[in-house]
């Protein structure tokens, strides 16, 4: 596998990531985007473990901290759904360029699933299929419930683990339809989930299948959120390189 560091320009932030490729030529780009508090790697190096698989059968894949996170610019506190949604948008592109001007794959997990189902319906030229792992469409609720259940300083923060997070990521969800439209996308599209997964619920990636028109549903039973053991790893892996390859 080879690693190559990029850097893109996102709004005067410079976002860091990794273009892994195999030493010959690939078949087509995986891009991913990563969770909330997460990165390129991903929790448990999910990301990392992910493109070893798709690299060792001929599939090149783009991942990058979004700003505010990882290795990205900016602070935690500068972050939105929103901004990440604009970096996503980056990220495709420069998947495309790396691409040879070809569509690539969209793959997102958790809060990046959620920002994966949005920017594809806008970008929906520049992808052959969608992919989302744990599909976070309940994050406006989320995120609420973080800042009713701790205590708001007076800069508007909240303290998350050792550091801020600002209630504009809260503010700016407000009446923002997180599934909106999405059945009018209608490129092939997989759906992972596990059955006991706390942050995202069964029914949430549910309701994804349901108005997605060409949507395949897969639940690994007994994984968490972050499918946290080899053997769901394995079965993870296996069903994304088994989408991806699929014509």
């Amino acid at each position: 596998m080879i690693i190559e560091y990029k850097e893109l320009n996102s709004n005067g932030y410079i976002l860091r990531g990794l273009f892994s490729k195999p030493d010959h030529d690939f078949k087509n780009i995986i891009v991913m985007l990563h969770g909330f508090t997460g990165h390129k790697n991903e929790n448990g190096y999910l990301f990392k473990q992910l493109t070893k698989t798709l690299t060792n059968n001929s599939f090149a894949t783009l991942r990058f901290d979004f700003m505010g996170s990882g290795e990205s610019d900016g602070d935690f506190t500068d972050f939105t759904f929103f901004t990440e949604m604009a970096d996503a948008k980056l990220i495709i592109q420069e998947a495309y360029r790396l691409n040879g001007n070809k569509k690539v794959i969209l793959l997102g997990f958790s809060m990046g699933g959620a920002v994966a189902s949005r920017v594809s319906l806008e970008l929906k030229d520049y992808l052959e299929k969608l992919i989302l792992l744990s599909p976070a469409g309940n994050m406006p609720t989320l995120i609420h419930n973080r800042f009713l259940t701790h205590q708001i300083d007076e800069n508007g923060n909240i303290d998350m683990g050792g550091y801020y997070m600002n209630k504009r990521i809260d503010d700016a969800f407000n009446g923002y339809d997180m599934y909106k439209d999405i059945e009018t996308f209608d490129l092939p599209v997989l759906i992972v989930q596990g059955s006991s997964d706390q942050s995202v619920p069964v029914a949430t990636s549910k309701k994804y299948d349901e108005l997605y028109p060409h949507s395949k549903y897969v639940l690994i039973e007994g994984s968490e959120h972050c499918y946290t053991k080899v053997a769901y790893r394995k079965m993870l892996n296996e069903t994304v390189l088994e989408f991806v390859i699929k014509k």
